[in-house]
């Protein structure tokens, strides 16, 4: 008796089609965290400006400014490398905007909101109408970032050296 393919079983599963790779996320992560930080940016023009029309330009604001500078540009050159899939760029945008960014920012908004202030003060409104709204932007762009950077996928492509990247 002949055998035909419809008598034996298939020995590998064919493979299940995959919609998500792991450079488009890494990439879109990358993309949310350079949008936060643009928020960032946007955030201190505005205060920035309302600062220096009350008290004009203090040594206090000029401190201020080149930390928030340093900051950026560290925030920006880790979206870079995440891209690029570095393993310790993940853990500094994790670690350094996902937690100390996003609660220097979340936890006076809750403590506000706790002592019966407004959404509108929560959000700082007093310094501009459009502060609320940037910030609402910059916390929401941070929150993608790391949703999207903690995917399975994003994990497991990460690597420790340009060297090992182009190995695989």
């Amino acid at each position: 008796m002949t055998k035909t393919m419809l008598d034996t079983p298939p020995t590998t599963q064919p493979p299940r089609p995959t919609s998500l790779t792991a450079q488009p996320l890494r990439t879109v992560a990358a993309g949310s965290f350079a949008l936060a930080v643009l928020a960032g940016v946007a955030e201190a023009v505005v205060a920035i400006s309302t600062i220096v029309a009350q008290e004009g330009v203090t040594d206090a604001l000029v401190t201020q400014v080149t930390l928030r500078g340093l900051i950026f540009a560290a925030a920006l050159t880790c979206a870079w490398f995440l891209a690029r899939g570095r393993r310790w760029a993940w853990w500094a945008l994790l670690l350094g905007l996902g937690v100390v960014g996003l609660a220097s920012m979340v936890l006076p908004m809750a403590a506000a909101l706790a002592d019966g202030a407004s959404w509108f003060t929560a959000f700082e409104g007093d310094v501009s109408p459009a502060f609320p709204v940037i910030r609402a932007l910059h916390v929401l762009f941070v929150l993608v970032g790391v949703a999207v950077m903690l995917h399975p996928a994003v994990r497991a492509s990460l690597g420790t050296s340009s060297r090992r990247q182009t190995q695989s």
